[in-house]
């Protein structure tokens, strides 16, 4: 027996009678949506009918939301390219793009749409293929459309790119041009096989997601030498200065090796360990091995990308044995994890992560209104400076300059000029030292505003995107 099929026969004693279940309770939804939008009836659709944004049941709302199950075309892009008709809540009005009516017009655009999803569901009763693949709604949304009113017949795989990563996984031929003959090719492949022909098209998809799932990514943890790279400092200081200051910032996510780098692909997840711990992660995009030695030292260098680096509470061994039982314990290797418990070690890393902000800075207060070069902070110290601080106040008063918060006015007389005060010039422009000016540089914000001013990875938010998270 070979492992596709040891695979399935692990799928029908484990996971069959679940699945069946989850798809007896998913037809009953399919069923409801083609009696609310029957084929004949599509070019009847109102706006309020089709349209997301607006909180109605729509054809978009079912198709997206209410029958995920049936396959997710969450994602992707957004919802004016996905259906192109949408509502805008904040402005109060419809809104499509100019593939469907080059004046932007949503009269006219909509009905462009309906017919188009009427020629669809014509096409597709007739099976043609090539009609499909040059209707011009998009991919995954007529896909799913398909899918939902003729669910013998399509699969409900709806991305293209899980599409062909099923496809060369069960070694499959790659010479189909479009998306649809490669889904239909799936098909072919599940009725002509001994022991998946029973499948009904779900069952086949939740088998494909089961056996081999290619959202998962590798998961991959890097040893560290706290001797070599990172002497005397603390895990802390380590995740602070280096993570979230060095890497960030000076190496724009660069991290040189001195032996034999990870194989491994873009996207993979990195677990960085240091002294038998788990501190810090982010998602790899290159690995590059140098012809010759760099700085006589490192034989290449990892890439991370920036805006996945996350520090956190160290992960212990005994945590990853638990998601993963063939984990037992730390090595200097470069170990795998099994990656399809990507979803439960991302859990874990986002329920111990950590947001540093200004009230946990390391470094004593400078005695004057200078600062060093960037390399000598970890949190700008002037937020903690009293006379950096006091002057802030008289200048500007002890009101939030980003949500107008008043802690006399909510907590009393007794609170009256309790605030934070927050140094707007980001680091990274703190290359030689200066004199801050509190009336320019400093503000005054409430704890609320402070942190989320300093939750950014590798920076800090400007006042004008609080302002906005907060409309």
């Amino acid at each position: 027996m070979n492992e596709l099929e040891q695979a399935i026969t692990s799928f029908k004693n484990n996971q069959l009678e679940n699945c069946q279940m989850k798809y007896s309770n998913c037809e009953n939804d399919r069923l409801n949506f083609v009696q609310l939008f029957p084929k004949n009836e599509i070019l009847n659709m109102q706006f309020d009918d089709y349209v997301v944004g607006k909180g109605g049941k729509s054809f978009c709302y079912w198709l997206e939301t209410k029958l995920r199950d049936l396959g997710s075309i969450k994602g992707g892009s957004t919802a004016d390219r996905k259906f192109g008709l949408y509502y805008n809540k904040e402005q109060q009005t419809y809104k499509t793009i100019s593939k469907w009516d080059k004046e932007l017009k949503v009269n006219s655009a909509f009905l462009n749409i309906k017919q188009s999803i009427r020629q669809l569901l014509i096409d597709g009763e007739k099976s043609d293929i090539s009609a499909i693949s040059n209707n011009p709604i998009s991919p995954m949304f007529k896909s799913k459309i398909l899918a939902t009113y003729y669910p013998e017949n399509y699969l409900n795989v709806f991305s293209p790119e899980h599409v062909d990563y099923f496809i060369h996984k069960l070694g499959l031929p790659t010479n189909q041009d479009t998306t649809e003959e490669k889904r239909q090719l799936l098909i072919e492949f599940k009725n002509n096989h001994p022991l998946l022909n029973g499948f009904n098209n779900f069952i086949f998809m939740a088998f494909l997601y089961s056996w081999n799932n290619p959202k998962y990514k590798e998961i991959r943890i890097l040893p560290m030498s706290a001797k070599f790279e990172f002497p005397n400092m603390s895990c802390k200081e380590i995740q602070i200065k280096f993570f979230l200051n060095e890497l960030v910032n000076q190496k724009n996510g660069e991290y040189f090796f001195r032996n034999s780098g990870i194989n491994a692909s873009k996207g993979t997840l990195i677990l960085f360990q240091i002294e038998n711990k788990i501190i810090a992660s982010a998602n790899l995009l290159q690995v590059k091995k140098f012809k010759e030695l760099f700085d006589g030292l490192y034989k290449g260098a990892y890439y991370f990308d920036v805006d996945t680096i996350k520090v956190f509470e160290p992960i212990i061994a005994s945590e990853l044995s638990e998601i993963d039982g063939d984990f037992t314990v730390f090595s200097q290797s470069k170990q795998k994890l099994d990656s399809s418990k990507q979803d439960m070690i991302i859990s874990l890393i986002n329920s111990k992560e950590l947001v540093i902000i200004p009230e946990e800075v390391l470094e004593p207060y400078p005695k004057k209104y200078v600062e060093g070069s960037k390399t000598e902070i970890i949190v700008n110290a002037y937020e903690r400076n009293p006379k950096a601080r006091a002057a802030c106040i008289t200048i500007h008063g002890a009101k939030c300059a980003i949500c107008g918060f008043d802690f006399g006015e909510v907590y009393g007389e007794d609170f009256e000029g309790k605030i934070h005060v927050h140094h707007i010039k980001p680091l990274h422009e703190i290359n030689n030292e200066y004199e801050v000016n509190p009336k320019t540089d400093l503000i005054p914000v409430c704890p609320n505003c402070h942190l989320i001013l300093h939750t950014k990875v590798g920076g800090t938010y400007t006042t004008d995107e609080v302002k906005a998270f907060l409309k």
